[in-house]
């Protein structure tokens, strides 16, 4: 059975919010402000550590390859490369 999972994205289609069958955040990319891979808030309640891959610099098209990547690994969510436009 597959979790339920929700992917939200800003208007301008350069922020993406992954957000896990527990209603946790486990996932940002901002094209501003960089990658951000977390635990769900089960795990950290469990005592798990937040951070998965998390990166505070501007991000691009390899970065956001990375961030699909990790949160595929981490939390087998698939988030469609095309969520993000990379199109100025």
């Amino acid at each position: 059975m597959t979790k339920p999972y929700c992917i939200d994205v800003s208007s301008r289609r350069d922020t993406v919010w992954v957000t896990a069958h527990d209603g946790s955040c486990v996932g940002r990319f901002s094209k501003c402000f960089g990658i951000d891979v977390h635990r769900t808030a089960t795990e950290q309640l469990a005592g798990a550590d937040q951070c998965l891959r998390c990166t505070h610099e501007p991000a691009g098209e390899a970065e956001w390859r990375e961030f699909c990547e990790a949160v595929l690994l981490h939390h087998e969510i698939e988030v469609p490369f095309g969520t993000i436009s990379f199109e100025e």
